[in-house]
């Protein structure tokens, strides 16, 4: 997938190194990493000693070609794939970081778990200029920094036990964090395309490539050419300039590296007909941003005919469903389907997020993830593939956090959990929930809102499928703050010295470097308690301090699981010392905090104000804050004093609950703020609000009266440039004998023909139920409609029945977003595009007339438009696909927004004061990607997010 985002500038005039030269600056690094400790990388990795029977490889054979298969040991060999590019060097973490151990661990486990075979990843590629990123495995040409091999060799060894095979690019078409082709030809002052025909900068690619290839992983003590792991290598991520003599070039050169491993190549958009004519490449890759049963079967036999493995190596997870997952299925030509792209569970809490509108947790985290992840669970068994079923890890409890009297449970989630309990224990007492049923595989925290003195807490993961659950171990505040590090980064300490986090199996470990003496320190206000486990508990010391300077021996006692606590901590600072070879596994820290001794103090509502009416969404309710307040509880009540919502444990001052409204009624909203001690009324104790009552005429949306000549018809209606000839002009409608619209149109080429009107003044649908309007076409050609309402696209495809004249009702609850355009839920408060698409082939004219919303019946709930996820237009001129305005380029990965459900969309149609749309795939559907995905790409460049599109089509990062 393409990556959009906010390139970094680099110089084409200084001559980089020659590309023969490898100088490995690692001194450098590590001096300027220990004087400037905020500039560090989350966690300094260092590889463990290989230990045999903890890195078991499952691959015990290649992957081989016989002609258009894959075989491995004699049997043909079909792929369950998926994206996870991440896994070298991430820009999840709030910053360009290498990923921990455990999150890479805990994605590899959600895949296997899901009958995933093979992980396609861009770990491979991992390359700058002048140092632009020098965390990545070549800072500048020809120089490298084998430290970024550390996660790449967890992820290789890691995948290796669980029998996952990957594919690796080595390089990238776009300008992306991780590095791509240019990084090979501007520091020699060579432009893009020179990459595929200057002999530098294809010595300096091999160069890198031989560095890559040719390491030894350090875990499992096999080099990456001989791993039967690496299943093959792709010569670079939707590489758009390959020539048939390059290609040839370097897969010669790749296969004389690494014999045993196959290779692959792609572009972004189709087929490449270069990959098909190349004669010793072995897999051809092909991009969907959407995919559509059709177009993978004509791909693959056109792949397989021309001798060669075919791969679906991306396909939009927004479109995992049954069609096309089946068909691929059933197609013998498909040797793999890879959705984009997957993601787990963050360090500390919930799930990580990635906002390209492609993001896919396993088993998902909401409804509709949920139904993606078994429709991916599903091919894997339909193609031969048995789920393994092995027992859940724990959960891990990272932090209990006590404010103004109440305590709030955090915990790390694990692979394969579809629910949390998280439960409290009173001494003498059996153990009871803290919440009423059970929270979804996206939940991370809980706060108890009873919080009573002396309870201890767990947390107990629980998987669907029947698997035991597992439990976290106990944790008891105390009264006070509690601070988990499972010391897999380096996030939570104050500093750390001598020591690095080491891979094991499990996902890491803190050891003394070169086993000799290390420390490891933390700062917590108040500290009390401080707990460390170890499997060498004669190679641990506690040293206490008030100042972080001076240091002295704490107390400590042995428990019975190894675990080594300190508690009479008498300053704000406390640190380990790690001697030999002992493992560091977790620390726990407890400090105190003083619980207030009067309830919260006054505040007051501010949005929406008393009297506040024409309410046609859902508004965000504030209030100012209360001193001393744990939490708020907020509810709407209706006319009849029924709560319509009510929500617990808020602990900010705005909410925007996903709730029903009805037309035409009065509401009252209060909030009360409570803290262990009691609770406080706002003022005013509530305020009221009423909705707007439906309409009960029509709105006009397009009669084409207004337009003076078929010049300014075209002006208003602009022509998807990516798409085939059509022309507008005036006619008259006999019927009305009034004026329409005619759109003369030519599908040859592209498959698609579409115009597209952008609203001067936004128009407010809010209250209809649907559109209607007069139209006129060739009988069986269809007609999408698509509409751009609060910032994302919808459309629906109408049948067109006879030759006449016919009107047309479309519900608001039949548009759907495109695949290409993410999840989003209809706001139709807020108009601002309308367009017309036709697909197929051959000509024809399309005549439309009088379209209008239609006026909804009388108790008809108008819905609520939600928050939608907004896709950007994309800029005019630029050829596109069917439904997409004027713009082709590829979805690409994204910075990452903070939550846990960035493409949950909603599930329910109903949700609240306007017409909520179902996602539909119309007929267009796949011409439709490229122009809308332009457009996510100027957006992710000014905005540093990761998206992408095939010449049509939308793309993710």
């Amino acid at each position: 997938m393409q990556r959009t985002t906010n390139p970094v500038s680099r110089p084409t005039s200084r001559l980089a190194h020659h590309p023969q030269l490898r100088v490995v600056r690692l001194g450098a690094a590590i001096l300027t990493a220990v004087l400037f400790g905020t500039m560090l990388p989350l966690t300094t990795h260092m590889p463990a000693s290989a230990v045999p029977s903890e890195w078991t490889n499952q691959n015990t054979g290649f992957v081989t070609r016989d002609a258009t298969h894959l075989q491995v040991d004699g049997q043909r060999f079909r792929a369950s794939g998926a994206n996870i590019y991440w896994l070298g060097l991430d820009e999840n973490v709030g910053g360009v970081d290498y990923p921990t151990y455990f999150r890479i661990k805990d994605t590899l486990d959600a895949a296997h778990r899901a009958g995933i075979t093979v992980v396609r990843s861009h770990m491979g590629t991992s390359t700058s200029q002048d140092n632009a990123n020098t965390l990545a495995l070549m800072p500048s040409l020809g120089e490298y920094n084998d430290q970024a091999f550390a996660t790449m060799d967890f992820a290789v060894a890691y995948a290796g036990t669980l029998g996952i095979r990957l594919i690796l690019p080595l390089t990238d078409e776009w300008e992306y964090y991780h590095g791509g082709h240019r990084d090979f030809t501007a520091p020699l002052g060579l432009q893009p395309d020179d990459f595929y025909t200057d002999s530098r900068a294809i010595g300096a690619y091999q160069d890198y490539v031989d560095h890559v290839i040719g390491h030894t992983n350090t875990l499992t003590g096999v080099p990456y050419s001989q791993d039967p792991t690496i299943m093959a290598w792709e010569l670079g991520n939707e590489l758009e300039g390959m020539t048939l003599p390059w290609i040839n070039e370097q897969v010669a050169h790749i296969k004389h590296e690494a014999p045993s491993q196959l290779v692959a190549a792609g572009r972004r958009f189709d087929i490449d007909p270069d990959t098909l004519a190349a004669a010793n490449l072995d897999i051809v890759d092909v991009h969907y941003y959407p995919p559509t049963a059709a177009k993978i079967s004509a791909d693959a036999k056109t792949v397989t005919a021309a001798g060669k493995v075919y791969i679906a190596g991306e396909y939009a997870s927004t479109a995992a469903t049954d069609d096309p997952l089946n068909a691929a299925a059933a197609d013998s030509n498909v040797t793999g389907m890879f959705v984009w792209s997957l993601f787990g569970h963050d360090d500390r809490s919930g799930l990580v997020a990635h906002d390209d509108g492609f993001t896919l947790h396993i088993p998902g985290g909401t409804a509709l993830e949920q139904t993606r992840a078994d429709a991916v669970e599903q091919y894997a068994r339909s193609i031969g593939v048995t789920i393994p079923t092995t027992p859940l890890d724990a959960p891990l409890i990272t932090a209990i956090t006590r404010t103004n009297g109440v305590s709030t449970v955090t915990w790390r989630g694990t692979a394969g959990a579809t629910d949390y309990v998280v439960e409290r224990q009173i001494p003498g007492k059996a153990w009871t929930a803290v919440h009423d049923g059970t929270l979804g595989a996206s939940a991370g925290t809980v706060t108890d809102f009873t919080s009573p003195a002396g309870a201890s807490y767990r947390v107990r993961a629980i998987n669907a499928s029947g698997a035991a659950p597992a439990t976290s171990d106990v944790v008891t505040p105390a009264g006070g703050d509690v601070l988990v590090d499972p010391l897999q980064d380096w996030r939570l300490i104050s500093s750390h010295t001598d020591t690095a986090v080491q891979a094991d199996p499990e996902g890491g470990v803190v050891t003394a470097v070169g086993g000799g003496s290390g420390t490891v320190t933390w700062k917590q206000n108040g500290l009390t308690l401080a707990a460390f486990q170890t499997d060498d508990t004669a190679a641990l010391r506690v040293e206490t301090s008030t100042d972080g300077s001076t240091w002295a021996a704490a107390d400590t006692t042995i428990g019975a699981d190894g675990t080594v606590t300190a508690d009479s901590l008498t300053g704000d600072y406390v640190r380990v010392v790690v001697t030999g070879t002992a493992h560091l596994t977790r620390a726990t820290l407890r400090s105190a905090v003083n619980d207030p001794t009067t309830e919260p103090g006054a505040f007051s509502l501010q949005s929406p104000t008393v009297g506040t009416h024409d309410v046609t969404a859902i508004p965000t309710f504030s209030w100012t804050p209360a001193a001393d307040a744990a939490y708020y509880r907020f509810s709407i009540t209706d006319e009849d004093g029924t709560t319509i919502a009510h929500t617990d444990g808020l602990t900010a001052t705005t909410i925007r609950p996903d709730v029903d409204l009805q037309p035409g009624v009065t509401y009252r909203w209060s909030v009360t703020a409570v803290n262990g001690v009691g609770s406080t009324s706002s003022t005013p104790a509530s305020a009221s609000f009423s909705t707007r009552a439906l309409p009960t005429q029509p709105l006009v949306v397009e009669d084409f009266e207004e337009y003076a000549d078929d010049a300014e018809l075209n002006a208003t209606y602009v022509r998807n440039t990516g798409g085939g000839a059509i022309t507008a002009t005036l006619t008259p409608n006999p019927d009305t004998e009034s004026q329409a619209g005619r759109f003369s149109y030519d599908l040859a080429g592209p498959g698609y023909a579409g115009v597209v009107r952008t609203l001067t003044t936004p128009q407010d649908w809010w209250g209809y139920s649907g559109l209607e309007l007069s139209l006129q076409a060739p009988a069986g050609d269809d007609v999408t409609l698509q509409i751009v309402a609060g910032g994302s696209y919808f459309e629906t495809t109408v049948p067109v029945q006879g030759t006449g004249w016919q009107r047309v009702s479309v519900p608001f609850d039949q548009f759907k977003p495109p695949a290409w355009a993410g999840d989003a839920t209809l706001d139709p408060s807020n108009v601002t595009q309308l367009a017309f698409y036709l697909g197929g082939v051959g000509a024809g004219e399309l005549t439309v007339d009088d379209v209008s919303t239609t006026v909804a019946p009388a108790g008809t709930d108008p819905g609520e438009p939600g928050s939608p996820t907004p896709t950007i237009p994309p800029a005019a001129g630029t050829p596109t696909t069917p439904g997409s305005p004027n713009g082709g380029a590829s979805p690409s990965p994204s910075a990452v927004t903070p939550s846990a459900t960035e493409n949950a969309g909603t599930d329910d149609p109903s949700g609240g004061l306007a017409f909520t749309g179902a996602s539909f795939s119309g007929a267009l559907v796949l011409a439709a990607l490229g122009a809308v995905l332009l457009g996510v790409v100027i957006l992710l460049i000014t905005r540093r997010r990761r998206t992408r599109t095939a010449a049509g089509r939308v793309h993710r990062r």
